[in-house]
Formats: C-alpha cells, sequence, structure tokens
C-alpha cells in the first residue's frame, strides 16, 4: 500500500466515523511497513488536509463543476489530498500529485471518476501559481477562508486579541512545533539525559526557565527509546509544564490533580516533590485512570494515588485537605489546534456554554478542597476568554477569600509553546 493510500483511508475514517486525527494516523502507520520518509509524508498530508479543510474545498469548488456534497467521500478525499500536494507543499512536482491521484480514484471509484479526478486536479494545478484568495473587505471571512476556520472561531478571537494577532496565531497553527521532554528528576538530569538521547541519535537544547525541560531536535521514537521505556524522560509541552512550574508544590505535601489523566501532569508533581508527599489524582474514566497508574510505575512515582472519581461533584471528605490544588479543566482546546487541527471541524459554540458550566462546578469544588493558606492553580489549553479569565473573575465574585499571585495567557508558538492559561490563586 502506498503512502498516499494509507492517507486516504485515514482521511476516509476521520470524515466518515469521525475519527480523531492522532487515533487514525496511529492506526494508518501501524499498518504494513512504510519507510520513514513515507510515514513522514502520509502524517503531513492527513494533518494537512484536515487544517486546510474548508479552504481546500474553497478551491475545490474553482475548478469542479460538481458540487462537495454529490461526490463520494473516496473521491473527495483524493481531490482533498491533491490539492494539498499542489497548493500546500512545495517539494511534490504537481505531476506527481495528478498521477498518484488518478491512480487512486481507479481503484476507489470508475472510469469516470478517474478522468473527473484529473481533470479537477491538473485545472487547478495550473492555475495554482497565480490562484488567490479573495477579499471581501471582512476580516472574519476573508481570514476564515483563507486559513480555514470557522467563522465563530475567528471572531471570538479578533475579539479578544485583534486582526494582527489573530492571523498571526493562524500562522503559527500552520507550523511544524518542537518536540519537548520533561526530564525526569527522580532519575537522572538535564545533562546526564542529553547525553544518552544523543547516544540515540538524537540532539537536545535546553529551555531557559525550565531547567527539566529539553527540545528534541530529530525524531523522537518512545516505542524504541531505551530512555522512554527506563523513564529518564516523558513527552511533554512547554506550556503543560510551566502549569506544575507556577504550581510549585513542596515535598511532604498532599496535592490534588483534578482533571489528571493521562497523568502527566500528575508525574510532573511528584517529580518536582521529589516523590515525597501524597497526591490525589482522578479522573471520570478507569481506562484513562490505568493510564496514570502506568505512566508513575514508569517513572518510578509511587506517592500518586489515581482514582476514579467526578471532578463536578463535591466529594465532602476532602474539603480543606489539600495543600495544593491543580484544576486543569475540560476546555475547547482552542490553544492546541496546531496539533489537534481536527477541533476546528468538531467543537461548536454550543460546547463553550457547557465546558464552561463544567469548569465552574470543577473550579468551586477544587475551592472547597484547598485549605486556608494553600494554592489553587486553573489552567486550560484553550485562549478564549471565557473559559479564561472570565472564568476566574466570575470565580472571584464569591470566592473573596482567593487573591490572585499570578496569571498568564500563553498564546501558541512555533518554539514549543501551546495555547494554554494558568492563574495561581492562594487561599486567605
Amino acid at each position: 500500500m502506498t503512502a498516499r493510500e494509507v492517507a486516504l483511508k485515514a482521511l476516509y475514517s476521520i470524515e466518515k466515523s469521525g475519527a480523531y486525527i492522532n487515533v487514525a494516523l496511529k492506526e494508518a502507520l501501524s499498518k504494513g511497513e512504510l519507510p520513514v520518509q513515507d510515514k513522514g509524508l502520509v502524517t503531513e498530508i492527513i494533518y494537512g488536509v484536515v487544517s486546510n479543510k474548508s479552504a481546500i474545498d474553497y478551491i475545490i469548488m474553482q475548478f469542479s463543476k460538481i458540487k462537495i456534497k454529490k461526490m463520494t467521500p473516496w473521491v473527495l478525499g483524493i481531490l482533498r489530498m491533491g490539492i494539498y500536494q499542489i497548493y500546500y507543499m512545495d517539494k511534490i512536482p504537481h505531476s506527481a500529485a495528478c498521477n498518484e491521484a488518478v491512480t487512486l480514484a481507479k481503484k476507489y471509484s470508475h472510469g469516470a471518476g478517474a478522468g473527473f479526478v484529473n481533470g479537477v486536479l491538473r485545472s487547478a494545478a495550473r492555475a495554482s501559481e497565480n490562484f488567490e484568495f479573495p477579499k471581501s473587505g471582512d476580516k472574519v471571512k476573508d481570514l476564515s477562508l483563507e486559513y480555514s476556520y470557522p467563522e465563530w472561531i475567528t471572531e471570538k478571537i479578533i475579539s479578544e486579541y485583534g486582526e494582527e494577532k489573530c492571523q498571526e496565531l493562524f500562522e503559527e497553527n500552520r507550523k511544524a512545533h518542537s518536540t519537548t521532554i520533561r526530564v525526569n528528576s527522580l532519575k537522572t538530569n538535564a545533562g546526564e539525559l542529553m547525553e544518552v538521547l544523543k547516544n540515540e541519535g538524537l540532539e537536545c537544547e535546553t529551555v531557559d526557565g525550565l531547567k527539566n525541560t529539553l527540545i528534541v531536535r530529530g525524531k523522537l521514537n518512545v516505542g524504541s527509546s531505551e530512555a522512554y521505556k527506563n523513564g529518564f524522560y516523558s513527552l511533554q509541552n512547554f506550556s503543560s509544564q510551566k502549569a506544575v512550574e507556577v504550581l510549585a508544590p513542596q515535598p511532604s505535601s498532599f496535592v490534588i490533580d483534578m482533571c489528571a489523566a493521562p497523568g502527566g501532569k500528575s508525574c510532573a508533581i511528584a517529580e518536582k516533590m521529589e516523590n515525597r508527599g501524597k497526591i490525589l489524582s482522578f479522573d471520570i474514566f478507569s481506562h484513562k485512570v490505568e493510564l496514570i497508574k502506568k505512566a508513575a510505575l514508569r517513572l518510578g512515582i509511587d506517592i500518586i494515588d489515581a482514582k476514579v472519581m467526578d471532578s463536578t461533584v463535591l466529594n465532602e471528605e476532602l474539603i480543606q485537605k489539600a495543600d495544593y490544588i491543580l484544576a486543569d479543566v475540560p476546555c475547547s482546546g482552542l490553544g492546541v489546534i496546531h496539533k489537534k487541527p481536527d477541533i476546528k471541524w468538531t467543537r461548536t459554540k454550543e460546547d463553550i456554554v457547557e465546558l464552561c458550566k463544567i469548569q465552574e462546578k470543577i473550579l468551586d469544588n477544587a475551592a472547597a478542597y484547598v485549605k486556608p493558606g494553600g494554592t489553587l492553580v486553573y489552567s486550560t489549553c484553550t485562549i478564549l476568554p471565557e473559559e479564561n479569565r472570565l472564568r476566574i473573575k466570575e470565580f472571584l465574585k464569591d470566592n473573596s477569600e482567593f487573591k490572585v499571585v499570578y496569571e498568564e495567557q500563553i498564546l501558541t508558538s512555533s518554539l514549543g509553546e501551546s495555547g494554554f492559561y494558568i492563574c495561581k490563586m492562594v487561599k486567605g
């Protein structure tokens, strides 16, 4: 099976079955023995097509007499892949993109379908050099079309950050981001790990202000990394690590991680506490709780008590028991579109309303669990104000005993940061 056929099947699964992009990609790459360069091509095509879907569809319609709704999912997928290669990938010749698409169309369609694909893509290829998206003068519509976003998301981001910053964010979300890892300070340090990973063929560099964080240069495969298997490091984004840095839990403390799965922050907290004290980590799903336990075992951590528990339901036994609380709540995820582009098409305005209600309940329960003098960190991986600064503003109206001592809205950066919000409060 060719790389493009593997990508096509994954895109079909995403479009027709609603598969998550990371799950579809993992399944696609697990079948057969594709060369490394082909795996890279599969990954780029899948992410590129999903990320730029509405813009690609607009381009298709400039050269097709058949409406997209009338096309079969296979033909549409083939066209989308072809357009993505022609308009968004510099290294692939237009002829190769067209020829490979026709070959797939012959297998997944019929003679007329292959001819249709050939005609659309060759016409699109001829026009590609001078193609421009139309400018209506309406910034919401124009940015949404060119960068392939639902208009409601664009409108919200412009409202909070302005047109220039919105465009900048959309550009950043198109870029490949660095791989960052968290050094397990219980087993090693940054310098030692850099040498170990060098022997695995990887170059790393340190990060200012985060002593246990490394940027990895090269293709990191944790499945074949002995350093990973031995628990020397974990994959974790800058922004996520910073939430734990801001929490700053001390050894021998009692910490509650309200929404802990898959365990990255709980384990980072344990490492910061030198594996001394107790961390109660809970999630609503049992299979996710098992992920927390598995992560802790690999890293040599034994102070995490992972349990199935609903963070929106108050547990009276925990009231005023915790020294530190981390409430990394469910959110829209609009800060991680660069690695989960399907969020653009699965999230709705109605979701935000419901998520805000959940966030409010979790935050209220977290406030009840923390001791007087204790610390509460609220965090999300989104950039919407109603889930972040406005959520805290509402919370403080009814919880005057809390004082904000640190607040930061992190925006997506190709250096490795995801969009993230962190607010640290101390209970008086």
